[in-house]
């Protein structure tokens, strides 16, 4: 399990850049991860809890920094602030689950963290 949590760490970090695993294996911190258009930043930190099953099982929701609001001021649909995370206080969290998760034999077979991140690109898309 540590060899494809490593790898899978590799692979976030070509895309994402500065990615950290925790000590414990489970939560991944994407410490500048660009936002699309439409939003009050160009990044924000995004952090991702992984469940004891994992890769079985999907990640569900993620946390974002307080403060997030579409260009226009909203706060957007399904997110909610005043969250504390594994890493502290100061969080808002995103109602987002993975649909239709097939988990592999191995890592470039079936979905992973990157087929997760993938999603939550598409989520932040949306949301504003």
């Amino acid at each position: 399990m540590l060899d494809f949590r490593v790898h899978e760490l590799d692979m976030l970090r070509q895309r994402y850049g500065a990615v950290e695993l925790g000590s414990d294996l489970r939560w991944v911190l994407f410490r500048s991860f660009w936002l699309p258009p439409g939003w009050n930043r160009q990044t924000t930190e995004v952090l991702v809890l992984l469940p004891p099953a994992y890769p079985l099982v999907p990640p569900d929701n993620f946390f974002v920094r307080e403060g997030l609001r579409t260009t226009e001021g909203h706060l957007p649909g399904g997110y909610f602030e005043g969250q504390t995370s594994v890493l502290g206080p100061g969080w808002g969290q995103f109602s987002f689950h993975a649909q239709g998760w097939r988990p592999g034999p191995g890592l470039t077979e079936g979905d992973n963290l990157i087929t997760f991140m993938l999603a939550v690109e598409r989520r932040l898309k949306e949301a504003c």
